[in-house]
């Protein structure tokens, strides 16, 4: 795996060694083919990426995920805590997990099976749709945090799916 860990030394909430460690201690075909992970705290290459893929970046996340057929890229923009730090780290790897390494199966039963079976979600940004449902979740499974305990049916799909 090659994978680039730039500009986490102009912030002092967690160095690029946490960054990796973070990273590494997902399952290996969660990152595989990501090749960025960047911090961006002035949002240059989200202005960048938006303009590129035509969908501007929302002023108000905290994070992006850009992909195309050549790459995969995580740009991180704001965070407060190593908590914050990795919840947003595991939602845009959530995002790629969702896009990249599920099949159109589990994501058509993340959709309209998951989802319409169990309507509570992990946080309110998680209501907005399918993909940040799941990549809500992601973060949410990864970090250990609360809300999961609530929703079976999403708990046992990134136990037995997701990380099986």
């Amino acid at each position: 795996m090659r994978l680039l860990v730039a500009n986490f030394d102009a912030q002092t909430v967690v160095t690029k060694e946490e960054v990796i460690e973070a990273v590494v201690a997902l399952p290996r075909t969660h990152i595989n083919g990501i090749h960025v992970i960047r911090y961006d705290p002035l949002r240059t290459i989200a202005t960048t990426l938006g303009y590129l893929s035509e969908q501007p970046s929302v002023v108000s996340s905290q994070g992006l995920f850009y992909h195309d057929r050549e790459a995969a890229v995580i740009v991180l923009f704001k965070f407060r805590d190593r908590r914050e730090f990795l919840h947003v780290l595991y939602h845009e790897i959530g995002h790629y997990v969702f896009l990249r390494r599920l099949d159109q199966r589990e994501r058509d039963r993340w959709m309209y099976q998951i989802r319409k079976s169990e309507p509570g979600t992990v946080s309110a940004y998680a209501k907005r749709n399918s993909r940040e449902d799941f990549a809500e979740t992601y973060a949410v499974y990864c970090t250990g945090a609360p809300g999961l305990e609530r929703l079976p049916l999403r708990e046992g799909f990134m136990r037995e799916t997701v990380f099986r």
